[in-house]
């Protein structure tokens, strides 16, 4: 296995994410790109950790993939579906919250504080599996159990990075978090 290979996907998933803006609303051709992004995402994860290719600027470049995928996911839906006010305050302060906490990681540790936790992933799931379920689901359900799940995995990153005494990119949870008594 190649050294790249995971970053290689990871860029192919930030392309994905400029080709999911083109396909102007929630169809056939966004849920085939949607699902090749999301697929690549767990395909580079797999693999880094399974040939050992982790790397710090690894878990950057898949955090800032998976940034860009949720952009453009929002920049294509918010216009096309029947969003409700308190929807978009939701998904404004999940970013306001991961902002907050990326921002004290990285003055904190000197390095780009960005978390794989548990909760992290389970909403990650949950976000990629979104889209299926707007096409057949009351949206309201939808934005409310994907953002609960994203609203506690972005208050967990903030006490870990507000909390930690180093950082630890792939902390499962706050649970593990070792603090100084």
């Amino acid at each position: 296995m190649h050294r790249l290979v995971p970053d290689i996907l990871s860029v192919s998933r930030i392309i994905g994410s400029a080709l999911l803006l083109l396909t102007g609303e929630l169809n056939a051709w966004f849920l085939a790109v949607f699902t090749y992004c999301s697929a690549s995402d767990v395909l580079d994860g797999y693999l880094a950790r399974k040939y050992g290719l982790c790397s710090p600027g690894g878990e950057i470049l898949d955090s800032a993939a998976d940034f860009s995928l949720v952009l453009a996911m929002l920049a294509v839906l918010i216009p096309t579906q029947p969003w409700e006010p308190w929807m978009i305050l939701f998904i404004a302060l999940i970013a306001a919250v991961r902002g907050i906490s990326l921002c004290i990681g990285t003055y904190r540790f000197r390095r780009t504080a960005l978390l794989h936790t548990d909760m992290n992933k389970i909403g990650g799931l949950l976000l990629r599996l979104a889209p299926y379920f707007m096409v057949f689901a009351d949206l309201g359900t939808v934005v409310a159990v994907v953002c609960s799940t994203y609203f506690a995995g972005a208050l967990e990153d903030l006490a870990i990075n507000s909390r930690a005494t180093s950082l630890n990119r792939n902390i499962r949870s706050f649970r593990d978090l070792r603090v100084p008594q």
